[in-house]
């Protein structure tokens, strides 16, 4: 009985890991590009937030039947808003990867020596990846500071 619990756990851990990589890889799936290039942050102007941001005004000015005068006004109002959802973009994008490196040290306990080291080394380049990846994030006081 406690054999088949602990395969059980197992089990369960690595559809958590399963689950997570997916996740990652649909919604980080640029994070092998270059930091500059991925990170929303780390440029002040991205093509997906004024993508946004001009659809946004079609679809306002074609529904509300804007006047230039109100599309003036309400640019900023929506570029503002696009920065804002990049950040938590971002910020929900980083603590995916750290919960990730959370159930990492959850399986250590039920792997063998070998194993353990190959998780170390998967943990190892995560790490690496976060530092790359949210550097910005990093350097936000507003932020916990996380443990890499």
């Amino acid at each position: 009985m406690n054999r088949n619990l602990q395969r059980g756990k197992v089990a369960l851990a690595l559809l958590v890991i399963l689950s997570s990589g997916i996740a990652l890889g649909w919604y980080g799936h640029d994070v092998h590009r270059s930091p500059a290039e991925a990170s929303p942050i780390a440029n002040n102007t991205t093509d997906a937030a004024t993508h946004w941001t001009d659809r946004a005004m079609v679809t306002l000015g074609h529904e509300l039947e804007l006047t230039a005068e109100q599309q003036q006004k309400i640019r900023p109002v929506l570029q503002e808003a696009s920065r804002k959802m990049d950040l938590d973009r971002e910020r929900a994008l980083f603590q995916l990867h750290l919960q990730v490196l959370r159930v990492h040290d959850e399986l250590r306990p039920h792997l063998r020596p070998d194993q353990v080291s190959a998780l170390e080394r998967m943990s190892l380049r995560l790490r690496q990846d976060i530092k790359l990846r949210f550097a910005p994030l990093l350097k936000d006081p507003a932020l916990p500071p996380p443990d890499l």
